[in-house]
């Protein structure tokens, strides 16, 4: 009985340090499932995407697109260097527009836009939007201006294919309550091997979960996420200035705000309040030049 009784004891004692240890190795598989490179060593401003194959338009409707990884909407930001310079925005001006005079907004400043907007029809799977960055064009396909998440990556005359990415995984936040309530891609910036992404809804967050309005970083030499801002963070065109990027978030009945983001961490560091929410940002001369629905700012950039 004295022998039994010891090895229960012992029998009990060791199941104690079995769980502690399966609890910890829970804990370190659950912190070790999202992954993300370490700044450093990722972003190389010199490297240029090898090119594919020849590029011809009517191909894309049977092309092959890489599926994105996917992502799970919480935000994950790198640690920030702090001896980085960063833009820092001081208000010059504001002044209510007419809604719909953008292209006289950028005739008066002297601005032109990296989007273009093709005007197909709805219903036929086809272009819908073009960027110019970086000496590529970005285009995104699909059968409407809100479901297109095929993107692809050429020259700027478009005869050399250098990527193709579906964006099919983004659609839905994991808190999205309407269903309608989908994710789409809506402007993009490239610098060396880094593809810069704005994606969320073109509805209300609550409708999202609140898992909306994201800035995203991606490797595409290594194929990976590097970071993500956090939510409503941007739902608007941006700009990368020097170590930064400009863009803005908000939505009718919602706050609207310009924000200044760590190009590297994708950390917020400057959150200025505007009157509307913002559709583009335009860096000219030291200057950001700003529209929103219904009024003009200018910012100078420190």
């Amino acid at each position: 009985m004295k022998k039994l009784l010891i090895f229960l004891l012992v029998f009990s004692a060791q199941c104690v340090v079995s769980d502690m240890t399966l609890a910890q190795t829970k804990k370190r598989t659950a912190t070790a499932v999202v992954t993300y490179p370490q700044r450093d060593g990722v972003f190389k401003a010199d490297y240029k995407l090898p090119p594919m194959r020849a590029f011809n338009a009517a191909e894309v409707q049977t092309m092959s697109f890489a599926p994105m990884p996917a992502l799970d909407f919480k935000g994950h930001m790198l640690k920030r260097n702090t001896s980085r310079k960063q833009v820092r925005l001081t208000l010059l001006s504001c002044r209510q527009n007419q809604i719909t005079d953008v292209e006289e907004w950028l005739t008066r400043n002297g601005l032109t836009l990296r989007e273009t907007r093709h005007e197909f029809p709805m219903g036929q799977f086809t272009q819908r939007y073009s960027y110019a960055t970086g000496g590529y064009l970005i285009t995104t396909y699909g059968e409407n201006w809100g479901n297109a998440r095929k993107v692809v990556i050429t020259d700027e005359d478009e005869t050399t294919l250098y990527a193709a990415y579906d964006f099919e995984p983004w659609k839905f936040s994991p808190k999205t309550t309407l269903m309608g309530n989908t994710q789409m891609v809506h402007d993009f910036v490239i610098e060396g091997n880094i593809l810069y992404i704005a994606h969320g809804t073109n509805g209300y967050s609550d409708g999202a979960g609140y898992q909306t309005g994201y800035i995203t970083a991606f490797d595409m030499e290594n194929h990976e996420i590097v970071w993500t801002t956090q939510p409503m963070t941007c739902n608007s065109g941006f700009a990368i200035v020097g170590n930064s990027i400009i863009c803005g978030y908000g939505m009718t009945s919602e706050p609207d705000y310009l924000y200044v983001v760590d190009k590297y961490s994708g950390q917020r560091l400057q959150k200025l309040p505007v009157k509307k929410a913002v559709d583009y940002v335009v860096p000219k001369n030291g200057k950001a030049y700003v529209r929103t629905y219904s009024y003009d700012y200018v910012f100078k950039m420190q």
